[in-house]
């Protein structure tokens, strides 16, 4: 037995690196059974939608004539960002956001909760 009475790394956390920690872990778990409940409950996709969107060389060729090619790349950024928020994909983009919500949690906590602790 040594006389050195040193706690172990959990006591010795601050309250507030405590509460950050369980904020991403909580924010972790909901977001990971948010995404698995979108992704099972998920409809196909629409193959109209994607037969007549920007994927059209028609569209394409309509559009740079009107607004040019930044229209074009435009009007691709915005399809593929609302692709985002629909179906499977939306389970990814849940999943995705609570990982990286939860990282800057466990961050915060890791390395701006340590001045608090107490000695």
């Amino acid at each position: 037995m040594s006389g050195n009475h040193e706690m172990n790394p959990a006591a010795r956390r601050a309250p507030l690196q405590k509460r950050l920690y369980l904020a991403g872990t909580a924010v972790l778990l909901a977001g990971l059974i948010a995404a698995a409940l979108i992704y099972a409950s998920a409809a196909p996709p629409d193959r109209a939608a994607a037969m007549y969107g920007i994927v059209d060389p028609r569209y394409q060729i309509e559009l740079q004539r009107i607004g040019g090619n930044a229209a074009v790349l435009m009007a691709q950024l915005h399809q593929w960002f609302d692709g985002l928020w629909h179906g499977t994909a939306l389970a990814y983009t849940v999943a995705v956001l609570a990982i990286a919500l939860a990282g800057g949690c466990f961050l915060v906590g890791y390395f701006f909760a340590d001045d608090e602790a107490p000695h």
